[in-house]
Order: structure tokens, then C-alpha cells, then sequence
């Protein structure tokens, strides 16, 4: 029997960055499912190394939210969420208030990046995804007990501001070996199983939109001769 503390949890990661990556990352690691949302089209040289680590564990699917399908079919996905991550932004009509309605127990995490002005946006960008993650336990943990959502938005700069105010006031920070110098997980726990290989993209389009949404094989067709998955 699984152990995992989140396993009955839903995260859609439509995020850009490595913040939002790095927030959903941390979530799989406490065996949440976490489908990640990509633009299609992207060549399979886009999964670097970085995207390795922090997308491994993930379901994939392909998703142009610009276009009304692809906005529609994120609706969809955030109707079955129990968390929304995004660094990026949403299409226009899918605020918070939107989805709410259509989904009250929704948990919508919008994550500004941070300014990588001290040149060294990992770290940053893992710091603020380790705070996002952070700012959305609490307002998860709600929407579990009360039924309801609620919105939580984190600021990159604020973060790093704050932090170095707590450590010395000077913004000083431990320097990357790197841009392969990845972070350890900020949590051991037992029973916990390791992460799979970050998928393909769109390697699950079949099991969310078909499995998880109900498209059947036709839809499933246009949509990808439509280029919206």
C-alpha cells in the first residue's frame, strides 16, 4: 500500500520556468499526481538535462492554451485539479474567479519568477519554487478540511528579498557549481518510491484527455491534426 502523503492529490503544472517546475516537483515527490501541460511542436532536444530533473515523476500532455480547444481542454483539467501551478500566466477568461466557479476546491498557484540579476537563476528560481510550494501546503490543507480554494500568488523578488533580510541584510547567496548542480530534495521521508524518467512530451496525452477527460480517439485525432495538443 502506498505510503505517499499526497497520493489522492491532482496538480496540473502549466508553468514555464524553474520555479514553477521545481514547486510541482516537489509535490510529485510527496506522490501527488502532477500532469504537466507543454506546448506541442517542441523538439525532443527541448528536454535537457534540467527538464530531466525537474519534470521526472510527471504525466506529459500537449497543450496550446492559446487557442480556444487548448483553453477549453485546461478548463477541463483544472475541473479535476485539486492544483493549478502556473509561472506564466493564464489565457484570458481563465482567472481565478472563473475557475473557481467551476471548480471550488480549485488551489491556483501563480508564481512571478525572479529577477536573475545576480547571475545565478537556478538557485533563485529553486528557492522561489521551494516557497511556492511552501505558500500552497497551507490553502491545500484548507481545501481538504473546509472543501474550499483559495489563491495564492508568490513573488520571486519578494522571496529572495526577504531571505537575504533574514540572513545578512547584503543579498549574499551560496553560488551554484553550475547549470547541473541540482538541488537535494528539501524532505526525506520513508516509504516514498523514486521518481520516474521525465516523460516524452505529449507521452500521456492518451491516458489524461481519453482516461481522465473522456475524449475518444477521433477528438483526440483532430485536436493534434488542429495543432492544439
Amino acid at each position: 500500500m502506498s505510503e505517499a502523503l499526497l497520493d489522492e492529490i491532482l496538480v496540473v503544472d502549466v508553468s514555464r520556468g524553474v520555479a514553477g517546475a521545481y514547486c510541482c516537483l516537489l509535490f510529485r515527490r510527496l506522490g501527488a499526481d502532477v500532469v504537466r501541460g507543454q506546448p506541442p511542436g517542441r523538439p525532443q532536444a527541448e528536454e535537457s538535462s534540467l527538464s530531466s530533473y525537474l519534470h521526472a515523476g510527471k504525466k506529459s500532455v500537449t497543450l496550446d492554451a492559446s487557442k480556444p480547444e487548448g483553453a477549453a481542454l485546461l478548463l477541463r483539467l483544472a475541473e479535476r485539479a485539486d492544483v493549478l501551478v502556473t509561472d506564466a500566466g493564464l489565457p484570458p477568461g481563465l482567472d481565478y474567479a472563473t475557475l473557481s466557479r467551476q471548480n471550488p476546491r480549485l488551489v491556483l498557484t501563480s508564481v512571478t519568477a525572479p529577477p536573475s540579476s545576480n547571475g545565478d537563476g537556478l538557485f533563485d528560481g529553486y528557492f522561489t519554487g521551494l516557497n511556492a510550494f511552501a505558500a500552497t501546503l497551507l490553502p491545500l490543507v484548507n481545501m481538504t478540511i473546509l472543501g474550499r480554494g483559495q489563491q495564492v500568488e508568490v513573488d520571486g523578488a519578494e522571496c529572495l528579498a526577504a531571505a537575504a533580510f533574514a540572513a545578512d541584510g547584503q543579498g549574499q547567496w551560496p553560488q551554484a557549481e553550475g547549470d547541473e548542480a541540482f538541488p537535494p530534495p528539501p524532505f526525506r521521508l520513508t516509504g516514498l518510491e523514486p521518481l520516474s524518467p521525465a516523460p516524452r512530451p505529449g507521452e500521456h496525452n492518451d491516458e489524461v484527455y481519453c482516461g481522465l477527460l473522456g475524449l475518444d480517439g477521433e477528438e483526440l485525432a483532430r485536436l493534434k491534426e488542429a495543432s492544439v495538443i
